[in-house]
């Protein structure tokens, strides 16, 4: 065993050195810090149960009576009594206000409808005139076309007096409709743009009623009047516009709410003053005391001493639920002691929240549990299926610190778990907050829902809770998710996506300073996410890692073949092992380069290992020059490594050889493209590079089907037009 730092090395002779090493092993050992962290957050919930299940000293229920005087232990609000009065005091808010006109406005709608009218009537108008051949009057009568008939004229009027009354529900006279028939087709266009006009002026700024109806009718008669149109057809537009006259008074009803809530205002609280008493000895209880009694935190039974022992099996029994999930579908968090310390964290953090919250001496305090904020973490940061669980459990948890609410366990369900599926599909921070509208809505219509349901109608009440909630709970998550990605060194597919826009400084230093190491890191990004769909892998860790695997190529980016633009090339005047020095030192330039601009750790290690220990063979067998391996040490043409430890490593790794070899194929071929992707890929599998991830030779042929499939339509044949066809299709363009 080592030497333990800071010790003589006489101590190494004293009996109890042994047992302190031992000591320290068991310390490192990640058995005893998954036990540690699950014992601290099994503690922690039960101090907050407790703490807010705390027994009182007051035993009393509805019709019993009350042995002892109760006094007030600080000053409270009367709730039952306070409610009552703002009750009745918003009853007559309510009745002043749909009984005073000034609630009521004129509805825009109303002015829309009546125009759109006037348009459906005239249309229905312009096809009859159409198939009577008025349409075009003017024109047809020059070149001697022969006028309707009066029987065909009385039919289309008869058959539009029919139809506007029936569909429109307007009854014109045949007087007005033969008029309107009769016009020209400028003063047809005219007729309607006048009723249009005077309709929609009056509807939207004539304020009409029942009563101000025929008043509303002769504006309109006089505004038709003053423009100045023939006697007929003023007549007849009129007609048309008063038709479409009528009441537009609407009830607005955010001025009824203003003044029930102004009401509710006005009403002072009912207090309980401190030492006042609240229960005298042998009155009976009521609901109101019992009320009371429960606001100020003193009705509970007697404490019982298996009171703390129910209160660690329920939350013991919680967290086995997470538990049992983990250990059946997902032990890589099951094992991790960092992931559960996240989840305890965030478990702790949601159970304090509500212990808080839920103290607040307030009917509606419960609905305002941030629950969705912990779902939203829990799958941002781990897993949306875990989160889904996690939803049921936070519920139960905020429902039991509520003291068994079914309607606070309902909605904090609910709103987690709509909170999961707002962010199953996210890409970028700015979506959590669109996600809080869904969340706050599914929030607000579950506890209008749940007042119905557990008889209690009043609850709806608090449905606006539901949306505060749901925004601040985005809020919230979008202030916790630095802390939690900082403090757990977590790689949140929120940061991913972030990192993958083409904004991001490295990326475009990156396109600035080596364009084609750029553009084939866009190629490699889209076979390496094709390929990690295909497998199972995360295809988004997989996209960002590609875009950076070569960022370490801007060091000396015309060292590199794909940077050259036509230069000449440098390695042909230096030697091979110093070509292959500077072809390998881009992993480790890219990964300081990472390390500067704080990516992932997750996508450092692809930038590390996305060439493995594989070889250069190209400078290698430039080295050989044609089988003379004397002096040559084949290590020193490998990368350093280390190998692929992972799926997304060795993908990124494959795709960016893949690309590599294709691109410089003559005629790429779906043929010839399958068979260089397989052949790599051989070499790749013979070559070790996949000892130690957990890529099976399933997944490499399900990676090759991707890699074929995209690269095929990267690389389709093109049609080659005759250069005569090129010259016609140049100057048309010209």
């Amino acid at each position: 065993m080592p030497i333990p730092t800071g010790k003589p090395a006489a101590s190494m002779t004293q009996p109890s050195q042994p047992s302190a090493e031992r000591g320290s092993g068991l310390w490192r050992d990640p058995a005893l810090h998954r036990a540690l962290v699950v014992a601290a957050v099994t503690l922690a919930l039960v101090a907050i149960v407790s703490a807010v299940l705390v027994p009182r000293r007051v035993e009393l229920e509805v019709g019993q009576p009350s042995r002892v005087d109760v006094e007030a232990s600080r000053d409270i609000i009367n709730r039952p009594a306070t409610e009552r009065l703002r009750e009745e005091a918003a009853r007559e808010a309510i009745k002043e206000a749909n009984a005073s006109p000034a609630n009521y406005d004129i509805s825009l709608a109303a002015s829309i409808s009546a125009e759109d009218t006037i348009d459906l009537i005239f249309d229905a108008i312009a096809d009859e005139r159409g198939k009577l051949g008025l349409a075009q009057q003017g024109a047809e009568s020059q070149g001697g076309e022969r006028a309707p008939r009066s029987a065909d004229v009385e039919a289309a009027v008869s058959k539009l007096a029919a139809k506007t009354a029936a569909d429109f529900g307007t009854n014109l006279s045949r007087e007005t409709i033969s008029t309107l028939i009769a016009l020209s087709q400028e003063e047809f266009d005219e007729a309607r743009a006048t009723a249009k006009s005077v309709a929609g002026r009056i509807m939207r700024e004539m304020r009409v009623s029942k009563e101000t109806l025929d008043a509303a009718t002769k504006r309109a008669s006089d505004a038709v009047e003053s423009l100045g149109l023939p006697g007929a057809t003023q007549k007849a537009v009129s007609e048309v516009v008063a038709s479409q006259i009528s009441p537009n008074l609407v009830l607005n009803p955010g001025k009824v709410e203003k003044a029930r809530e102004a009401a509710i205002r006005q009403v002072k609280p009912v207090m309980i003053l401190k030492g006042q008493v609240v229960i005298r000895r042998g009155e009976i209880a009521t609901e109101d005391h019992i009320a009371i009694l429960q606001d100020l935190g003193l009705l509970a039974p007697r404490f019982n001493p298996f009171m703390l022992g129910s209160i660690f099996v329920l939350v013991a029994l919680l967290l086995a639920v997470i538990g049992a999930y983990l250990y059946l579908h997902r032990r890589d968090v099951f094992y991790d002691a960092k992931l559960l310390l996240l989840l305890g964290t965030i478990v702790v953090l949601i159970a304090l929240a509500a212990a808080v919250i839920c103290s607040i001496p307030w009917p509606g305090a419960g609905f305002l549990v941030p629950v969705s904020l912990g779902t939203m973490l829990v799958a941002v940061l781990v897993d949306a299926r875990l989160s889904a669980l996690s939803a049921v459990v936070f519920g139960a948890l905020t429902g039991l610190i509520a003291g068994g609410s079914f309607p606070v366990t309902a909605a904090a369900t609910i709103s987690g778990l709509a909170g999961t599926f707002c962010v199953t599909r996210i890409s970028e921070r700015s979506d959590l907050m669109r996600a809080g509208t869904v969340v706050g809505a599914a929030g607000a219509l579950a506890i209008a829902a749940i007042g119905p349901a557990a008889g209690d109608p009043s609850i709806s009440a608090f449905w606006y809770l539901g949306l505060i909630n749901g925004v601040l709970s985005t809020v919230a998550t979008i202030g916790f998710l630095p802390f939690f990605e900082n403090l757990f060194r977590m790689t949140s597919s929120i940061r991913l996506l972030e990192l993958s826009n083409p904004t991001q400084p490295l990326l475009r230093r990156l396109l600035v300073e080596a364009p084609g190491t750029y553009h084939h890191s866009i190629i490699v990004g889209n076979l390496a996410e094709a390929a990690a769909d295909a497998v199972g892998a995360d295809s988004l860790l997989v996209r960002v890692g590609s875009y950076y695997h070569d960022v370490g190529k801007m060091k000396r980016p015309y060292f590199f073949v794909e940077n050259q633009l036509m230069q000449d090339n440098p390695h042909d005047k230096i030697a091979p092992t110093l070509s292959t020095l500077v072809i390998t030192s881009h992993v480790k330039d890219g990964v300081e380069l990472a390390s500067r601009y704080r990516l992932p750790e997750a996508v450092v290690d692809i930038i590390r290992e996305h060439h493995g220990t594989s070889l250069v063979p190209y400078f290698y067998h430039k080295a050989t020059d044609g089988g003379r391996e004397e002096g040559v040490d084949e290590k020193d043409f490998r990368y350093p490594g280390p190998k692929p430890q992972s799926k997304e490593a060795a993908i990124v790794m494959l795709a960016d050889s893949v690309e590599a070899a294709v691109r410089s194929l003559a005629r790429p071929t779906p043929g010839r493209i399958e068979g260089l992707v397989r052949k790599i890929m051989k070499e790749r599998l013979a070559d070790g590079q996949f000892d130690e991830c957990d890529l099976t030779l399933k997944d490499l042929d399900g990676v090759a089907r991707a890699f074929v499939r995209v690269l095929t339509g990267i690389f389709h044949v093109r049609i080659e037009y005759p250069e005569t066809t090129l010259k016609d299709f140049e100057a048309k363009r010209a």
